[in-house]
């Protein structure tokens, strides 16, 4: 079994809940979404970045090795979108065993088997909007938005560029009835400048709307660089 690996690092986490904890984070490649703002469009965008040098095939024993070896006990699992290789992660966190306190991002599109449940402490759903110029029947997948609301350690984060996101944010939250206190909205932002702009206005958004807030902690430490 090989992974389809973009990069591990060690860094702070930088979004939700977890936001400036240290973390070592596994980033997968490929996605089955193609956001426009996307800010690691290296994983998946193979029109633009070349695959043979953004990926690597890793074994899980080297995922394993390359994870451990940075001694930290917290371990994020993004992307692209981690659960189009929710066989080999599995294998990886039974491997890894209970130490790890294990946080998985995911757009929200694939539900995960059973199997990989009872590693996971925390599932940080980021549902899309219209604002990442997916189609709807792309990124809104019913049994995966009821499958993961009934999930009590899943997190709803979402990515809103202006004002007008809002009304689709609450077509969802009343559609699937999600809690508000799980549910997070986050800037939309790969720099500094646009992360300025933009994080007032969310957070004020997210006051009125009574929504939970999300900062992007690494982007305000390390503007847009990889690996951070």
């Amino acid at each position: 079994m090989k992974l389809k690996v973009s990069e591990i690092f060690a860094s702070v986490q930088g979004e939700g809940t977890n936001a400036g904890k240290p973390a070592v984070f596994l980033r997968t490649a490929l996605c089955n979404l193609a956001c426009s703002w996307c800010d690691t469009k290296y994983t998946w965008d193979w029109k633009n970045y070349d695959y043979k040098k953004e990926v690597k095939e890793m074994s899980i024993s080297e995922a394993k090795t390359e994870i451990t070896k940075y001694g930290k006990n917290h371990l994020v699992i993004t992307g692209g979108e981690p659960l189009l290789q929710q066989q080999g992660l599995t294998m990886l966190l039974e491997d890894l065993g209970s130490s790890y306190f294990v946080e998985i991002e995911t757009n929200g599109t694939i539900k995960p088997e059973n199997e990989i449940l009872e590693y996971v402490n925390q599932w940080n759903v980021s549902p899309k909007l219209a604002n990442s110029n997916n189609k709807l029947d792309f990124y809104e997948k019913e049994e995966c938005y009821h499958f993961f609301r009934k999930l009590k350690n899943s997190l709803f984060k979402y990515v809103v560029e202006d004002k007008n996101d809002l009304k689709e944010i609450e077509f969802f939250i009343q559609k699937y009835d999600l809690p508000r206190e799980r549910v997070l909205v986050m800037p939309q932002a790969s720099t500094r400048s646009e992360l300025s702009l933009r994080d007032p206005i969310v957070k004020e958004l997210g006051r009125i709307h009574h929504l939970g807030y999300s900062s992007r902690l690494h982007v305000e430490m390390w503007d847009n660089q990889r690996g951070k």
